[in-house]
């Protein structure tokens, strides 16, 4: 009965120790945010399970998908997340709240193909419209669709491109401004008729094949930087550079997770590898 006891409290004690060990675990939070039914978790579990396992296990490594980059935006804002992949547009919001993140990387695509990132801007051809010079002639009579206004290459590049041409604010040079949601629905908008113009990514252009006879394209932008992975500044310095070493040599030591992650971004398909970059790598894109 003796031995019993003793090895009851010695089971009672290893348990409470794993307990207590598991309370005293630090934890990071991987955010990022859902598109449409799209919220990545798949795309990042695998990444979060292999950074855990390059920290030996000193850090459980949770990951969580907000509803929106706005949502993610705030979670930054109150130090709910730790490591943050965002868009480009999101990253420059939240650039004009706080600085509390730094870049640890982002994907690079430098393969100079047409479906890289780009954004684009095209008529219905029951518009009537063909050309800027015809946009600028009729635009008070044109109805807009953008995506959204934290879309990247749905309405933050757009609006840089019509700042070029003198159509900003919008209220005051066209009939109507309207927000699809998302990008084939804005696109759906000039092929129906319902829209004159929209803005949307060249991915749903290049997937139109034949049809993108049914509309005319004004413009096309250069490549646009994928958004980029972000650190909170209160990680410490060596688990910060762990994060950095493994994004950056991901695509070859580990070039299946590297996918998965690609993956989950419709507008990475081309991108090699993570690489470090500095907000001057952004700011440039917008001059």
């Amino acid at each position: 009965m003796k031995i019993f006891s003793l090895i009851l409290a010695l089971l009672l004690s290893l348990t409470f120790r794993a307990s207590f060990a598991e309370e005293e675990k630090k934890f990071l939070t991987l955010g990022t945010y859902t598109y449409g039914i799209h919220h990545r978790m798949e795309n990042l579990l695998p990444l979060s399970s292999l950074l855990q396992e390059k920290l030996d296990g000193e850090y459980k490594v949770v990951t969580v998908s907000f509803p929106s980059v706005d949502d993610l935006i705030q979670a930054m804002l109150q130090n709910e997340v730790d490591i943050v992949f965002i868009s480009t547009s999101g990253y420059l919001g939240y650039l004009e709240q706080a600085q509390d993140f730094d870049i640890a990387g982002a994907l690079i695509d430098d393969s100079g193909s047409s479906s890289s990132y780009r954004s684009v801007i095209a008529a219905s051809k029951q518009s009537g419209i063909s050309d800027w010079e015809g946009v600028m002639k009729k635009s008070k009579d044109l109805k807009f669709s953008f995506v959204d206004e934290k879309s990247t290459s749905g309405f933050m590049f757009p609006i840089k491109q019509l700042e070029s041409k003198n159509l900003i604010p919008l209220n005051e040079y066209f009939n109507s401004i309207d927000f699809s949601g998302n990008h084939m629905k804005a696109l759906e908008s000039i092929l129906s008729g319902d829209s004159d113009l929209a803005a949307f990514g060249a991915n749903d252009l290049h997937a139109l094949g034949n049809r993108k006879e049914e509309i005319n394209i004004l413009w096309i932008s250069d490549a646009i930087p994928l958004g980029p992975v972000l650190v909170s500044k209160t990680i410490e310095e060596r688990v910060k550079k762990e994060i950095e070493d493994l994004l950056h040599g991901l695509h070859q030591t580990e070039p299946t997770v590297f996918e998965t992650i690609k993956s989950g971004w419709v507008e990475a398909q081309h991108a090699s590898r993570f690489e470090k970059v500095n907000l001057a790598y952004y700011l440039e894109f917008l001059k």
